[in-house]
């Protein structure tokens, strides 16, 4: 596994035997640099941050494999269950490529249980809808951040683009 690219996995407020799982399975597939944040913000019970260290699209969910897929959901999934009506925020940060990938960012907070949840299943399934909205810009895009709307229930996103204007 040295040419494996590495995966960060960073996070607080999370059981061991959450730790546990989402590293398992993080390191079956990626080199793995782990990272216990400080707790910064009172109204986040937990934090989950996981950079993968390849491009969001049809062929990561296929690559990564579903069961692994389906076991990191379901921890995410169970956390808001313990956790009540405390805020959980969840990222997931796919680096892109340079050739014609942009870095795309799914950024989850949420207090809602079952929205939550629902966030998380859509996850995988906004990879055909991300190909359309990124053919409808140029190609330069640097991140597609999508932060989820749990009144419209839905991924929104927020492109960042590398042709700022030029102001001299």
């Amino acid at each position: 596994m040295a040419d494996t690219p590495n995966a960060r996995f960073r996070y607080y407020g999370i059981s061991p035997f959450e730790i546990e799982i989402i590293y398992d399975v993080l390191k079956e597939t990626f080199g793995l640099e782990e990272e216990q944040l400080e707790h910064v913000d009172e109204k986040i019970a937990s934090v989950i941050e996981i950079y993968f260290p390849i491009a969001y699209d049809e062929s990561f969910f296929t690559w990564f494999s579903p069961e692994r897929w389906f076991k990191i959901k379901e921890v995410l999934k169970e956390m808001t269950k313990r956790r009540g009506k405390r805020d959980i925020k969840i990222v997931f940060d796919f680096c892109g490529n340079m050739a014609d990938k942009p870095r795309v960012r799914f950024d989850l907070k949420s207090k809602n249980g079952r929205e939550f949840e629902l966030a998380i299943e859509k996850i995988e399934y906004m990879v055909d809808t991300i190909n359309i909205q990124l053919k409808t810009y140029s190609n330069s895009i640097d991140v597609v951040e999508y932060s989820y709307n749990e009144e419209i229930h839905k991924w929104v996103p927020n492109i960042t683009r590398t042709d700022h204007w030029n102001l001299k």
